[in-house]
């Protein structure tokens, strides 16, 4: 039974990602907003809950019209591909994402049409430049950044990265911490020594469902002049404190 769950799940989903990619780019062409969002984003987001949906996975995020209304950048911490998405199943957002993400099939469409920033960390040029298109562009629908640079272990927050906050010092905006957990956290991790593949698999084996939970804790605004290792610091003891309070219920 393990074994057909699996592969409905997984064939709906590539379904899906490819379905959701020709619709959010077609809809990146329409000239006008809804409700304020580009319609590609409510395009986006629809397709995000339906697969949610195939893969038994349940969001609850208590204070969504509070992270709606965010204008500025949303610090998560970042354990899984489903941490994209569980965010787009609550309100449009873009990502900072990795340079190899614009060069992905369907995924890199989606990226793009979505407004999403891509930087190359190991290059310096990449690195300005994106920072540059940072401070150009508007922060709502809000910008997330993982502070932590890459896929954590699932145990602890690895250490956050200096250059997430001095980017919100440089463009003077406000940043949202928020804490990411999971109910059946081995269903729903993908490590960094495996393939999607491999973390897709092991979740559309998991009969379900895996419930989602996004904290969000208080915006902070840097004070001109503020040290961006001390709010790197900051940052990462409340949200730990946070995490593993929810880690433990």
């Amino acid at each position: 039974m393990g074994r057909i769950r699996s592969v409905y799940r997984l064939a709906a989903s590539g379904f899906l990602v490819m379905t959701a990619s020709v619709c959010v780019l077609l809809a990146a062409l329409l000239p006008f907003h809804v409700g304020g969002y580009r319609p590609s984003f409510l395009v986006l987001r629809r397709f995000v809950r339906t697969l949610l949906r195939v893969l038994r996975v349940e969001v609850v995020c208590p204070e969504a019209a509070r992270l709606a209304a965010f204008s500025g950048f949303v610090f998560p911490n970042h354990v899984s591909y489903l941490d994209i998405l569980v965010l787009l199943s609550v309100t449009p957002v873009s990502f900072l994402a990795k340079d190899e993400v614009r060069r992905m099939p369907f995924i890199g469409w989606i990226a793009k049409a979505i407004g999403c920033v891509f930087v190359e960390r190991t290059d310096k040029a990449s690195r300005q430049a994106a920072r540059h298109t940072l401070s150009r562009i508007s922060y709502h629908p809000p910008i997330v950044i993982y502070p932590e640079g890459q896929r954590g272990p699932g145990t602890e927050l690895l250490p956050f990265r200096y250059g997430a906050f001095e980017i919100v010092m440089d463009v003077g905006a406000a940043f949202l911490p928020c804490a990411i957990t999971y109910s059946h956290l081995d269903a729903a991790i993908w490590y960094r020594d495996e393939g999607i593949g491999k973390a897709l698999q092991r979740l559309a084996r998991f009969k379900g469902p895996v419930v989602a939970d996004i904290t969000l804790l208080e915006p902070v605004l840097p004070a001109p002049g503020a040290s961006p290792v001390q709010l790197s610091e900051m940052t990462h003891e409340r949200l730990t404190a946070v995490w593993r309070e929810h880690q433990k219920e």
